[in-house]
């Protein structure tokens, strides 16, 4: 389940230091524990082996869509589209991989009213086992 928390921060005092902290704060299950983020991190990709989920999320009010791309070490490929809006919720996607095989993911940004193409795509993650999520 998604949780968004806001935070409010006060200090009182001379010599206390403030981190500044996103308006809404994303807390994720230890079940997603493959992530990536798109290089200006407004967006955000995972995968789970236990089911086969990708996951996207955009966490950036930009007018774009956080997509997952991913492929398997077995020709398979596709991709997991958050289109809701920024802290809308992340998307779940379900697929039925190979359990003995590999996938890796990353995350770009895509603005589909004018199909600009990937823009600030991660790195592609480790191949990662599709049984255990493990590299």
């Amino acid at each position: 389940m998604l949780k968004k928390i806001s935070f409010t921060l006060a200090a009182a005092g001379a010599g206390v230091t403030l981190m500044a902290v996103p308006a809404h704060a994303t807390w994720y299950p230890t079940a997603w524990p493959q992530h990536a983020y798109t290089s200006d991190y407004k967006g955000e990709g995972a995968f789970q082996a236990d089911g086969d989920w990708i996951m996207a999320n955009d966490l950036g009010e930009d007018h774009k869509s956080t997509v997952t791309r991913w492929e398997t070490d077995y020709g398979r490929e596709g991709e997991c589209k958050a289109t809701g809006g920024a802290f809308s919720g992340r998307e779940e996607c379900n697929y039925d991989f190979a359990e003995e095989h590999k996938v890796r993911i990353k995350v770009c940004l895509r603005n589909y009213s004018n199909d600009i193409g990937w823009e600030n795509c991660s790195t592609w993650t480790p191949w990662l086992s599709i049984s255990t999520g493990n590299a």
